[in-house]
């Protein structure tokens, strides 16, 4: 049963706020758009965007007006703007190996909700991700890529099949989206969106998650 763009993120709004959100409109059309984009990604397996010196001039005179924030993996299977057929100052993207809200994750999307005004924050794993791999593995890593993995483990949790220690992972950072009060108040006055996703490396398409999906 297909689910529409407001159910999807009425989920992702319980999940990253644990409250019923007013519905985003702004965020219902990025959503929208977004996966238009994937479609088209996976159809054509290339980026229609424009990538001419007049857009970039634009951009560096009026400034940057991207329709979503998107934390994904560092994985370099993992482009997102191609995965969603965007261009210059489409998308504000973060990504680090495992798509793990950190501190400095978490202020990036504050910068781009409050300052950018982005109306969606959208959370992206990806099947067959190496940093929820190693974080299933009992083999310790040292250092700050140790330490990282141990960020993965704890979103990972109890799951041991990989498919949904990916799903528990991403739904894990969208839950920790709640710790920030600028997201929740922008969230509460129904200007963010929140969803979540997982990439398929092989297919190209993305899954948007709801309910029945994460654990």
């Amino acid at each position: 049963m297909a689910h529409s763009y407001r159910e999807l993120l009425s989920w992702g709004g319980r999940l990253a706020m644990d409250e019923e959100l007013p519905p985003c409109p702004e965020a219902e059309a990025a959503l929208r758009s977004l996966m238009q984009g994937n479609a088209h990604y996976q159809e054509h397996s290339r980026n229609p965007a424009e990538l001419s010196d007049l857009i970039r001039l634009r951009t560096a005179h009026e400034g940057q007006h991207p329709r979503a924030a998107v934390l994904c993996c560092a994985d370099s299977r993992v482009p997102p703007e191609h995965i969603f057929s965007a261009g210059i100052g489409e998308l504000f993207v973060i990504r680090n190996a495992g798509n793990v809200l950190s501190a400095a994750a978490l202020g990036s999307i504050e910068y781009a909700a409050a300052h950018l005004h982005v109306p969606l924050v959208l959370i992206m794993g990806h099947r067959g991700c190496g940093a929820v791999t190693a974080a299933l593995q009992k083999h310790e890593e040292p250092g700050a890529l140790g330490e990282l993995i141990a960020e993965v483990r704890v979103g990972v949790g109890r799951a041991h099949d990989p498919r949904q220690a990916e799903r528990n992972n991403l739904c894990h950072s969208l839950e920790s989206l709640g710790e920030s009060e600028v997201l929740r108040d922008l969230a509460d006055r129904g200007r963010l969106g929140f969803a979540g996703a997982v990439y398929d490396i092989r297919s190209g398409a993305v899954e948007l998650l709801l309910d029945e999906d994460a654990s």
